[in-house]
């Protein structure tokens, strides 16, 4: 029997209907605002979309801290904090209903049946609103006690008390006035300006990926989330950056590849980790 997928970000929600090492059904809904109310209503429409098909299980991904079903601490989704909807999804799905890290959900998909598949150890990261990540080792899911590899929330400017999301995230962007995905455009378009604050994230990353490289020593970083869309633009100076600060001379060339189940990876992954 087919599990549900869902991944809930801030503006969009991606749900897929995965079956035997493939997607079903694979589909997006806006979401008008990161509130209550609008998710529930996203998850009404999902809910009439695939009410003629029985789901074993449903699995989502949200941004943010999740502790025993909970979300704890959701910075970019607020209105996650302390509710308790997983038994409202579960009467209006007709299935149980299991709840994970959105970037944990999305590099499990990459090493299952992406980018990183049949590797054993390897760190997602989620490039969006937040700078997101997880990591696999030994072919399992890290959790730790149940929240490792929130990459995104290491202090990397400790005078400030800066993050890395500040550095490497939709975060870094607001100093030029316009999205990443305007800047894309203009960047496709040949704008120099934004080309250049491409190559200055590529090198913010790759500080970031050193970090993670000197620490977990991975055989591939994967990276997803909407900003990697862009990846053609900061990937050069991302490898650059790392490069010169990697200490292993044999790691400096880290394989660093963008996801191959793009939009759709965190769904994907949410599906295939309810069903373990």
């Amino acid at each position: 029997m087919p599990t549900l997928g869902i991944d809930v970000g801030a503006s969009k929600v991606r749900y897929v209907i995965w079956e035997g090492n493939q997607a079903l059904l694979d589909e997006e809904v806006k979401l008008p605002a990161p509130g209550r109310e609008e998710l529930g209503r996203v998850f009404q429409e999902i809910s009439q979309k695939i009410k003629e098909t029985k789901v074993s299980t449903v699995g989502v991904g949200l941004p943010g801290t999740v502790e025993e079903e909970m979300v704890t601490y959701a910075p970019n989704f607020p209105t996650l904090l302390e509710w308790d909807f997983k038994p409202e999804l579960e009467k209006l799905l007709n299935a149980p209903v299991r709840l994970f890290n959105d970037a944990k959900a999305f590099v499990f998909a990459e090493v299952q049946a992406g980018a990183a598949k049949g590797k054993q150890n390897v760190v997602g990261l989620t490039l969006g609103s937040g700078l997101g990540g997880g990591i696999v080792f030994n072919g399992a899911l890290y959790l730790g006690k149940g929240t490792a590899g929130e990459v995104g929330h290491e202090i990397v400017d400790l005078p400030n008390r800066r993050e890395a999301e500040d550095f490497a995230s939709a975060k870094f962007f607001q100093k030029f006035g316009k999205s990443p995905d305007e800047l894309r455009q203009l960047a496709e378009d040949g704008d120099q300006t934004a080309k250049q604050a491409f190559n200055e994230f590529g090198k913010n990353l790759g500080t970031i990926i050193a970090n993670l490289v000197n620490l977990l020593d991975p055989e591939v970083i994967v990276l997803g989330g909407g900003i990697a869309g862009a990846y053609d633009f900061f990937i050069e100076e991302t490898k650059k950056a790392a490069a010169g600060l990697i200490v292993n001379p044999s790691r400096k060339n880290i394989e660093i590849k963008k996801a191959a189940l793009g939009n759709s990876a965190g769904a994907i992954g949410a599906a295939i980790l309810a069903k373990i």
